[in-house]
């Protein structure tokens, strides 16, 4: 049974329910995290030349926007699609690439810390995180900007897997902790955590890379499709 939780749709969503599922928290005050209305993973196997590798990377996507990410979205009308693009660039995302499927097992805990896009600590796991952009209204200003620390480490534990049953895919847990640099970020940047649980439906490469392609053809949020990855 296709994990899913039904919620009221946009016109212009594809389906009217969610597409895997995930939950988060942080502990700002006034930075929330949302990304739980499409939630799905792949196995990167086949590069641009459609040469496949036998242990490939996996991406775990998560997004705001709700749309079933196994139907080609190209079927959908122009203002659509451009509806849906527009929600991908100012909701929240969040990507994350397993280096290696044969490491995926449940019970096994990956980290990585990055500074800024910088990769620090951690060469089997790799993530990038999209925060929908700050409302503003005629007196913002930028005394009001205050940045969450640059130095961020992303902990996954892996709860079930299995890429045989499309339905269960990838679950888990993950930490998100933001550290502010000396010397680097200013003295108010903040510090903290995102944490959450997802449950990520595994979708056919082709389809998914198609559809995240797609989605962020006009304004790129997340890093997917890997690169050097996608129709030859």
């Amino acid at each position: 049974m296709r994990l899913a939780v039904c919620v009221c749709a946009l016109p212009w969503l594809v389906v009217g329910c969610r597409f895997g599922e995930a939950s988060f928290e942080t502990s700002f005050d006034d930075v929330g995290f949302d990304a739980g209305g499409t939630v799905f993973s792949y196995a990167d196997s086949r590069d641009v030349a459609l040469v496949e590798n036998a242990d490939p990377p996996v991406a775990v996507a998560m997004t705001w926007v709700v749309f079933d990410p196994g139907s080609d979205l190209s079927d959908l009308d122009g203002a659509s699609l451009f509806g849906m693009a527009h929600e991908m660039s100012v909701r929240d995302a969040l990507a994350i690439v397993f280096a290696r499927q044969g490491a995926i097992e449940a019970g096994s805990t990956t980290s990585v810390t990055k500074d800024g896009t910088d990769v620090v600590e951690g060469a089997d796991l790799d993530f990038s995180l999209y925060l929908a952009p700050e409302r503003l209204d005629a007196g913002s200003t930028y005394a009001e900007v205050v940045p969450l620390g640059s130095r961020r480490t992303l902990d996954v534990i892996v709860d079930s897997v299995s890429f045989t049953d499309a339905d269960a895919g990838v679950s888990g847990t993950l930490t998100l902790t933001f550290e502010a640099v000396a010397g680097r970020d200013p003295g108010i940047a903040r510090e903290g955590t995102i944490t959450g649980s997802f449950r990520a439906p595994l979708v056919e490469e082709r389809t998914a890379e198609k559809n995240l392609a797609l989605l962020q053809a006009q304004s790129p949020v997340l890093p997917l499709p890997l690169a050097g990855r996608g129709t030859p």
